[in-house]
């Protein structure tokens, strides 16, 4: 009877969910076998459609245990569904065949690749193995520290039998012992240590090439890859290798291969940040005496839901001073607040915009800003932002308008510029419809109550003015104009509501409005949304 052989992968809880995905599709490109993917709860239960979708056996676990999840992992070693079988860790990406590591089983019971190449006597393994002392035997500590393979265990092969299942219990067993112990990494370091005397054990290994786990990190020299390894979380890192990972995964974000965007809502913090576009943002918001009350309300939402204590923050505040105690809620490391005023606005509410433009432009020091009205809030975890969006000059909510005063001022202001660009432009009124109050454009704008911004377009906004003040009393309207104008394919607009979980409120109404909003969003799930344009 021909020997069975499969794949097997194990997954507990929800924060390895997108790179199972991932390592899914990836190992589907290069492997059409058995896989049988082994699930114990807590973890979203529709991950199991995604199982069917690339023809994995799904096994669902008992519970009554109380291993820490890298030794159930190993528990699961010894009584496995194929009589050759291949454990791949999730946070893996195939990029090659793998089949030799089956076919070393016809020598061997147990095979594992070498890591980075890297040796157990070094400093960084031999620590490793001294943590054991006093739970595995003086004799395998030993041996262990001499001039072995060092080894990683998120791929190994091995052959189901009476021996290897013996050795996997004793294995278990002194891992568990060094997990509760909370010695990092137990279960593989523990392999490290019993592997070179696996003899004892009527078992043999063989120490496989390291193109079969590829370190994202040490493994740039390695030329014939196979597995590549993000071990310890580094998936969306900036190591090296680590674009291999996020070209598979934005590729499947992009065609949204098995659902795959629905799954983002249990990304890990990493992942989350990495969508986000990482540390290059600040976020940028601001209050009045009227607005402070409602931002009391948005920014903890903005926290809770969007992460925003992850990035840089600057607070434009008019009219109140530093130190007055409704300022306290913001008083965080991460948090920048900046008096602001414009005595030449001709009303408050071009003095606040101007912020937007003239203070983003000064105080704003990464790449990116994120505008934030006061009375927007986010309605989901999802991330709101990625880095499709940094292509453009800015990206916000679509829209479809702005007010025909507005135009007519920017037009006049466009006729008269030293930049032929602007001067020598048709009139933009021209290029719409104008329906009472609204002048409907024939071209993509955005409105901003969540915007991101370049911060050298904002920065070549200001060196178009001759004075520090806008032309016209709008900042959204004002940068789309100039745009629209040097590159109409510069502005970017999404579905922030829809897509991204983040809404538009109306201040207007007072903080309790936006109070009771917030509340049916935590209560609930609901999202309450007043469009109110700038």
């Amino acid at each position: 009877m021909e020997e069975s052989r499969g794949i097997i992968l194990f997954n507990r809880g929800e924060k390895c969910i997108v790179r199972a995905i991932v390592c899914l599709y990836s190992l589907r490109q290069h492997y059409d076998g058995d896989v049988t993917f082994f699930l114990e709860r807590p973890y979203p239960q529709e991950f199991d459609e995604v199982c069917k979708y690339f023809n994995c056996k799904i096994v669902h676990n008992e519970e009554n245990h109380n291993l820490s999840v890298l030794v159930r992992k190993t528990d699961m070693f010894g009584n496995p569904p194929y009589d050759r079988t291949l454990w791949i860790d999730s946070d893996t990406v195939i990029v090659g065949k793998l089949d030799d590591m089956f076919n070393y089983l016809d020598d061997c019971d147990v095979c594992i690749p070498n890591f980075s190449d890297w040796i157990s006597s070094g400093s960084h393994i031999s620590k490793r193995i001294n943590r054991f002392k006093g739970i595995i035997e003086d004799r395998y500590i030993e041996e262990a520290l001499r001039d072995h393979a060092a080894i990683n265990t998120g791929v190994l092969s091995f052959k189901k039998t009476d021996k290897w299942k013996k050795f996997v219990e004793d294995w278990v067993k002194i891992a568990d012992i060094g997990s509760k112990k909370h010695i990092f990494i137990s279960d593989e370091v523990s392999f490290q240590v019993l592997y070179p005397s696996i003899s004892d054990w009527g078992l043999k290994c063989f120490i496989a090439p390291s193109k079969f786990n590829v370190s994202v990190v040490y493994g740039e020299k390695i030329e014939d890859k196979r597995c590549l390894h993000a071990h310890g979380q580094k998936h969306c890192l900036d190591f090296n290798l680590c674009y291999m990972w996020k070209e598979v995964f934005e590729h499947m974000r992009k065609e949204n291969i098995a659902n795959i965007n629905s799954f983002l809502q249990y990304a890990d913090k990493r992942l989350v940040s990495y969508l986000q576009g990482g540390q290059d943002v600040t976020i940028v918001t601001a209050c009045d005496e009227k607005y402070v009350e409602i931002l009391r309300e948005t920014f903890p939402n903005w926290r809770k839901y969007k992460s925003i204590d992850d990035y840089p923050v600057i607070v434009f505040v008019h009219g109140i001073e530093l130190l007055d105690s409704r300022l306290d809620f913001l008083r965080l490391k991460n948090v920048k607040i900046v008096p602001w005023k414009m005595e030449n606005a001709e009303s408050h509410r071009e003095e606040m915009l101007s912020a937007f433009v003239f203070g983003a432009a000064e105080h704003v020091k990464t790449d990116y800003w994120l505008k934030l009205d006061a009375d927007s809030y986010a309605t989901d975890s999802r991330p709101f932002i990625d880095n499709e969006m940094k292509q453009y000059a800015f990206c916000g909510h679509k829209w479809s308008y702005s007010r025909p005063e507005h135009i007519n001022k920017l037009d006049k202001w466009a006729k008269g510029h030293w930049k032929r660009k602007l001067r020598n432009a048709e009139p933009m009124i021209k290029e719409g419809e104008i329906e009472g109050n609204r002048f409907y454009h024939n071209t993509r704008r955005t409105i901003s109550f969540i915007q991101l911004h370049k911060t050298r377009f904002t920065q070549f906004c200001i060196k178009l003015l001759r004075e520090r003040k806008l032309p016209a009393p709008t900042q959204d309207t004002f940068m789309f104009y100039v745009a629209n104008r040097f590159d109409p394919k510069s502005v970017g607009t999404r579905n922030f509501k829809k897509d991204y979980g983040f809404t538009q409120g109306n201040g207007r109404r007072g903080f309790e409005s936006i109070k009771e909003a917030i509340r049916l969003v935590d209560e609930k799930g609901v999202a309450y949304a007043d469009s109110n344009e700038e």
